[in-house]
């Protein structure tokens, strides 16, 4: 979940080194199309629950301040694997790490 730099380019490699992805962002599949064109066969585009549903293990790498919209109940018992992607001008002080 999450297909800008960081999940972007954790697709490439998986498609790289020979696995099957799922991307999905907050703007929905048909925006993905460039992406997964690139990517070629081993990837394709799809929402948040479709993505989390589908994986065997799942990256969420989405602005901490989203974690609110990653969907639950189809991660229940799978590895997911998050990238805590913090960023102080987007995201604001409310969810910076000093809070917690």
């Amino acid at each position: 979940m999450g297909s800008g730099n960081l999940g972007g380019t954790l697709a490439r490699l998986a498609v790289d080194a020979g696995l099957d992805v799922a991307l999905s962002n907050s703007r929905g599949p048909q925006t993905l199309s460039g992406l997964v064109d690139e990517l070629g066969a081993r990837a394709r585009a799809a929402t948040p629950a479709q993505a989390a549903a589908d994986g065997d293990w799942v990256v969420v790498t989405i602005p901490v301040g989203a974690v609110g919209a990653v969907p639950r109940e189809p991660l229940v018992g799978k590895t997911v694997i998050g990238t805590g992607n913090y960023f102080a001008p987007r995201d604001g002080t409310t969810c910076a790490p000093d809070n917690y």
